[in-house]
């Protein structure tokens, strides 16, 4: 639903961090909400990701979702869809879901390319062919 707003996760913070974007991010448990989560920038479509993390919640009034991982994550939240940031070139033209959209990763490529740079360096690269991963999601009314 919209409402769940309020954010709660232990991980790298406070701004969004990548893999290769992340020397200001430091490792602590950090409160935000979903629209102070937003950059202003519609791609990538990860908007707002934060990395290394050991568990988030995320809530309103009535409810709160709890995830969490024995293998540290990525996750990011937005009242867009990757959907709309793919679709919109520019961010005036952008439209809200109507929702919260949360969206729990095992990892994420760096963010450098070679579109305008040099080739993203392999430490920083998703390469794997088999992943072993899973996390616990844990709804709980309030």
């Amino acid at each position: 639903p919209e409402d769940m707003e309020q954010f709660t996760y232990c991980g790298l913070g406070p701004m969004e961090n990548y893999c290769d974007k992340r020397h200001a991010a430091y490792h602590g448990v950090f409160n935000t909400t979903v629209t102070g989560m937003h950059e202003d920038y519609i791609r990538p479509q990860e908007n707002g990701a934060h990395g290394d993390c050991d568990y988030v919640s995320i809530e309103s009034d009535g409810l709160r979702i709890f995830a969490v991982s024995s293998c540290q994550f990525s996750f990011n939240a937005s009242h867009y869809t990757q959907e709309e940031l793919t679709r919109k070139s520019h961010n005036y033209e952008l439209d809200e879901s109507g929702c919260t959209i949360l969206c729990l990763d095992y990892r994420h490529n760096g963010i450098g390319s070679n579109s305008c740079g040099p080739e993203l360096l392999k430490k920083y690269r998703l390469d794997e062919e088999t992943i072993d991963f899973s996390m616990t999601i844990i709804p709980e009314s309030k």
